[in-house]
């Protein structure tokens, strides 16, 4: 990945009251990328130039039947319909002051910490709002399972299992599930790891930890991503913007989509009433999950 203050190089203009000069970079979401690791469960729907685009979904969940001789072939037809993703706009940006740019005139590296610390808050509402359409989807698509006092081994069978019956269920159109990943909080994660059931391999989380700090930037800490671990044939993450609740995954559906425009900006410019210089980071983006059934919710009774 390009270093951080490649973010900082928008054009300059000259000096006026709110004189702007835009520029498209691409650079922002190439950051989001490399740095969400909610992104893996979602396929990217590119957009450009367009706040709105109606996309068709495709279901086969279909299977072959026996025929006698030559007699007519079922053609069985793709479930079929069409989606519409409207764009919401994320926004952030900064300001420097004639003040504080004089006082920091010696260090080179000032105003790239602003702009880390402005990618960092458009991370976190990716984040934040990938999170809410999961427990939205999850907290519709399946039947919701409680769990009392702590988080169990036990509890996240029953959560499978039931997730599994719901989906085939389905009288229209009946599906067979492969969960294979949990989403839950740190807090929730040690909660599981007293139950004496639960084979927690700590070398594999210290190692994940480890190569996470030694990485350019690595500042992962605890609080989110990858732990190596697993239970009731899940793979476990941490996310922090959950609380008492879990959310279970079948990962392979393509059930979660990730819209977004390809030209994000970033607009510099001189305001002359507050004698500062000024930032704004603008992206269009919108998680959808187009198969509720692919998620379920864990939470506490």
């Amino acid at each position: 990945m390009e270093p951080i203050n490649t973010f900082a190089q928008a054009p300059q203009t000259s000096e006026g009251y709110y004189n702007r000069n835009n520029a498209i970079a691409p650079e922002i979401i190439k950051y989001l990328e490399d740095h969400s690791d909610l992104r893996q469960f979602f396929t990217t729907k590119p957009m450009k130039g367009v706040l709105s685009k109606t996309f068709r979904i495709e279901k086969d969940e279909g299977i072959a039947v026996q025929i006698a001789g030559n007699s007519e072939v079922p053609r069985e037809e793709n479930i079929r319909k069409l989606f519409t993703i409207f764009l919401h706009r994320n926004a952030t940006g900064y300001k420097i002051d004639d003040d504080e740019k004089r006082i920091n005139e010696d260090d080179p590296s000032f105003e790239s910490r602003k702009m880390q610390s402005a990618m960092d808050r458009m991370l976190k509402k990716e984040r934040l709002d990938i999170i809410n359409v999961m427990m939205t989807a999850a907290g519709t698509g399946n039947t919701v399972t409680t769990y009392t006092d702590k988080i169990t081994v036990s509890a996240i069978n029953n959560a499978v299992v039931q997730m599994i019956k719901d989906a085939r269920a389905d009288a229209d159109h009946p599906i067979s599930l492969e969960p294979d990943t949990i989403i839950m909080s740190y807090a929730m994660f040690n909660e599981l790891q007293q139950d004496p059931k639960f084979q927690f391999v700590p070398e594999i989380f210290q190692r994940i930890l480890l190569d996470a700090k030694l990485k350019e930037g690595g500042n992962r800490g605890i609080l989110y991503g990858e732990t190596g671990q697993s239970v009731a044939g899940l793979n476990i993450m941490i996310a922090n913007e959950l609380m008492d609740q879990a959310i279970i995954l079948d990962s392979s559906k393509d059930a979660f989509w990730l819209a977004e425009d390809q030209e994000p900006t970033i607009h510099k410019y001189r305001d002359e009433e507050h004698i500062s210089y000024v930032v704004d980071i603008r992206h269009d983006q919108q998680p959808v999950c187009v198969r509720t059934e692919c998620c379920a919710l864990m939470k506490k009774q």
